[in-house]
C-alpha cells in the first residue's frame, strides 16, 4: 500500500514537474516580448525591471522542477526532452532578444559572436542527443552543463538589469567566461556522447 501511495504521488510530481518545465518554454516568448518593448527605451528602469523579474522567475523554475523530479523519483523521459528544450528555448531566445535590442540601439549589449558561440554548442549537442536516442542512449546532465547553464543565466540578468554597463569590465569578463563555460561543456559533453554511443554500437 505504501509503494503505491508513492507511486501515485510520484506519477503526480512528475506531472507538476513537466508543467513547471512547460512553463518555462510559455515564459521564454514573454521575456522576449519585454525585451523588444524595453529596446524602444533601453534604459527604462520600469521595463527593465518588468524584463528581468519575468526572466529570473522563469530560469527559477529550472531548479524547482529539477527537485520535484529528482527527490521524489518522479523522472520521466517527456521530463527529460522537456527541460533541456525549455532551457535552450529560454536562453537563446533571451539572447537573441538582447542582442538584436543593442544592435537597433548602436549599444554592444550582447555580442553577434558569443550568440553564436552559444546557438552553434546547442545545435551541435541536439544533434548528438538525437543519434543517442535513435540508438535508445540518453545523456543527462553533468556538472559542465550545470554550470554553463548557471554561468549564461549570471550573464543574461548582468545584461538586463545593468545594460549601462554592458562595455564595462566586469560584465565583459563575465561575457568571456560564459563562452569558455559554454564551449568546455559542449566539449565534455561531445566526448561523453561518442563514448556512449561507440559503446552501444558494440
Amino acid at each position: 500500500m505504501r509503494d503505491l501511495i508513492l507511486s501515485e504521488k510520484s506519477r503526480r510530481l512528475a506531472s507538476l514537474a513537466n508543467v513547471i518545465t512547460a512553463l518555462r518554454i510559455a515564459l521564454a516568448p514573454v521575456v522576449v516580448l519585454l525585451l523588444l518593448h524595453r529596446g524602444e527605451s533601453l534604459f527604462n528602469i520600469y521595463n527593465t525591471l518588468v524584463a528581468g523579474v519575468v526572466f529570473v522567475v522563469a530560469a527559477l523554475t529550472d531548479r524547482v522542477d529539477g527537485y520535484c523530479a529528482r527527490k521524489y523519483d518522479a523522472v520521466t523521459k517527456l521530463g527529460q526532452f522537456l527541460d533541456p528544450l525549455a532551457d535552450k528555448t529560454l536562453m537563446i531566445s533571451a539572447m537573441i532578444a538582447l542582442w538584436y535590442v543593442g544592435h537597433v540601439n548602436h549599444v554592444a549589449l550582447f555580442p553577434f559572436w558569443a550568440l553564436l558561440v552559444v546557438v552553434s554548442r546547442e545545435m551541435l549537442i541536439s544533434s548528438f542527443r538525437i543519434i543517442g536516442t535513435r540508438k535508445g542512449t540518453s545523456f543527462p546532465a553533468s556538472w559542465t552543463g550545470k554550470i554553463k547553464m548557471f554561468s549564461q543565466t549570471v550573464v543574461v540578468c548582468a545584461l538586463i538589469f545593468f545594460p549601462r554597463a554592458a562595455s564595462g569590465a566586469p560584465e565583459t569578463v563575465l561575457l568571456y567566461v560564459m563562452a569558455a563555460l559554454t564551449v568546455y561543456s559542449g566539449i565534455d559533453y561531445i566526448m561523453r556522447a561518442r563514448r556512449e554511443i561507440f559503446a552501444t554500437n558494440n
